[in-house]
C-alpha cells in the first residue's frame, strides 16, 4: 500500500501518484484552444522534480498554513517525499500541519526517517500524546545522544522518565575526568597513552614488555565498588571467546584492571565521528558480522545491555569486535544503567532485559553509521534505512539471529 493511500486515502494507481494539477473543465475537446495554465506552485514543481528550490517550497508551505491551500500543500509534500525530493525541514513543517489538522498518523509517516532534533522531538511529542510515553522517551534520549543541549530534550526526558517510572539514570554522554595513574606495578606493562574512557573506567594503550606486544589496559574508576562488574566483564567475554568477541588476556579484580587485546583500528565511534567511509562502507561488511557476534551472545541466554559505537571495535575490514560486557546479564534479569540514545523503549519503561533490547541498540548503531556516511550513500542503499526502522520500532526481531534473517530477506540481489 502506498504512502498516499495509507495516510490520505483515495484511489491512486502507480501512474497517479501526484495530485491533479488541472480540473476536467480545462479540456473541452480537440477543437478548443487550451487556455494558458496558471503558474505552477513551488511545491508542485518540487514534487514533479522540475525545480529543487527548497527555500521557496518551505516558504509556500508556511504561507498555506491555516488557508484553503493547506491540504493541497501537504499533498505536494507527500508527493515530494515519495520521490525523495523533500528536505527534512519541509517534512517537519508538513508534519506539524498534520498534527494541527488532527492527523497524527500522517505526521508520523512524514517523520518516519527523521534525523534532526526538530523531527525527532516532534515525533516524540506525537508518541507521548498517543500514550506511547516509553517510545517518546527513547526518541528524546536519541536527541540527547547527539546534542546534549538540544532545546527541550532534557526537559522532555525528565518529564517522561517520571511518567514511565524510569528511575535508573542513563550514563552521561559527556566524557568523565581522566584518572591519572602511574605505571601499574608488577604487571610488566608500560603505559603508552590513553585510548578511551567511559562510565566504568579508562582504557590505556600499553606495551607488554615481557611478551613484546601491544595491549589494551582497562582500569576501573571505582574498583572496590565495581568488583562484581569487572569480574562479569572478564568472565562473560572469556565464556564467549571466539569470532567477534574481544579477547581477555588478564584480569585482576583486587587491583581493578583488565588486560585485553589491542584492536588497531579502534572503536566504531571514532569512524562514525570522522565519517570514515573506508571503515563504514559497505555497511554489510561490518554490520552483518557484528549482528552475528551478538547472536552468539543471545544464543547463550545473555543480553549485552550496553551496545553502542564505543563498545564495538574494528580489528580490520569486516572484523567488528564486541567489547565491554560489564552490563551483560541473563535475559529476564533487571537491567542496569545503559547509555542515552541506545536504550529501548521497553527497557526505559522498566521491563526486564531481553535480546530485543540489543536489537534496538544495533538499529541505533546502524543509524549512526548511515548519518555519518551522508544522504548520497543512503539513497544508494535504502534497504538499510528500512532495517533501522524495523529494529527501532515495536515488532522488531526478538533476537540478533532474527535480525540476521531480516537483513538477508531485505537485501537487494547481488
Amino acid at each position: 500500500m502506498s504512502f498516499w493511500r495509507r495516510f490520505f486515502g483515495g484511489p491512486r494507481s502507480e501512474d497517479e501518484n501526484l495530485p491533479e494539477s488541472r480540473s476536467d473543465d480545462s479540456i473541452q475537446g480537440a477543437a478548443r484552444v487550451a487556455e494558458p495554465a496558471p503558474p505552477r506552485s513551488a511545491l508542485e514543481r518540487l514534487a514533479c522534480g522540475e525545480d529543487r528550490d527548497l527555500d521557496a517550497a518551505i516558504d509556500e508551505l508556511r504561507r498555506a498554513r491555516g488557508t484553503a491551500e493547506e491540504r493541497r500543500a501537504i499533498d505536494w509534500v507527500v508527493a515530494a517525499k515519495q520521490r525523495g525530493f523533500a528536505s527534512e525541514q519541509l517534512l517537519v513543517g508538513a508534519a506539524d500541519l498534520c498534527v494541527l489538522r488532527g492527523q497524527p498518523d500522517a505526521a508520523l509517516g512524514l517523520l518516519e526517517s527523521a534525523e534532526t532534533s526538530a523531527g525527532l522531538l516532534l515525533s516524540a511529542d506525537i508518541r507521548a500524546d498517543r500514550g506511547e510515553v516509553a517510545r517518546a522517551l527513547a526518541l528524546a534520549e536519541r536527541v540527547l545522544a547527539r546534542d546534549f543541549d538540544a532545546p527541550g530534550a532534557r526537559e522532555r526526558r525528565e518529564r517522561w522518565a517520571k511518567i514511565v517510572g524510569f528511575g535508573v539514570p542513563a550514563a552521561s554522554t559527556r566524557d568523565e575526568a581522566t584518572i591519572i595513574r602511574h605505571e601499574p606495578e608488577n604487571t610488566g606493562l608500560k603505559i603508552v597513552g590513553e585510548a578511551g574512557r567511559g562510565g566504568s573506567g579508562t582504557v590505556y594503550e600499553a606495551i607488554d614488555e615481557q611478551l613484546g606486544r601491544r595491549v589494551a589496559f582497562k582500569v576501573y574508576h571505582r574498583p572496590d565498588e565495581e568488583r562484581d562488574q569487572l569480574e562479569r566483564e572478564a568472565r562473560v567475554a572469556v565464556s564467549l571467546s571466539g569470532r567477534g568477541i574481544v579477547r581477555i588476556l588478564d584480569a585482576d579484580p583486587e587491583r581493578g584492571f583488565i588486560v585485553m587485546e589491542w584492536v588497531w583500528a579502534g572503536a566504531l565511534k571514532r569512524a562514525v565521528q570522522r565519517g570514515d567511509a573506508a571503515s563504514l562502507w559497505p555497511i554489510d561488511a561490518w554490520f552483518v558480522p557484528l549482528v552475528q557476534a551478538v547472536a552468539r551472545v543471545h544464543a547463550r541466554g545473555l543480553v549485552h545491555a550496553d551496545l553502542k559505537p564505543a563498545n564495538v571495535l574494528l580489528r580490520g575490514p569486516g572484523e567488528p569486535v564486541v567489547s565491554d560486557f560489564s552490563s551483560a546479564r541473563a535475559a529476564g534479569e533487571p537491567g542496569a544503567a545503559g547509555t542515552i540514545g541506545y536504550l529501548s523503549p521497553e527497557r526505559l519503561a522498566g521491563e526486564r532485559l531481553k535480546p530485543a533490547d540489543d536489537v534496538y541498540a544495533l538499529g541505533r548503531i546502524l543509524e549512526d553509521a548511515l548519518l555519518a556516511l551522508g544522504p548520497d550513500v543512503n539513497r544508494t542503499a535504502p534497504h538499510w534505512q528500512r532495517i533501522v526502522r524495523e529494529t527501532t520500532e515495536l515488532g522488531r526481531p526478538e533476537t540478533a539471529a532474527g535480525l540476521v534473517e531480516l537483513i538477508a530477506r531485505t537485501s537487494p540481489p547481488a
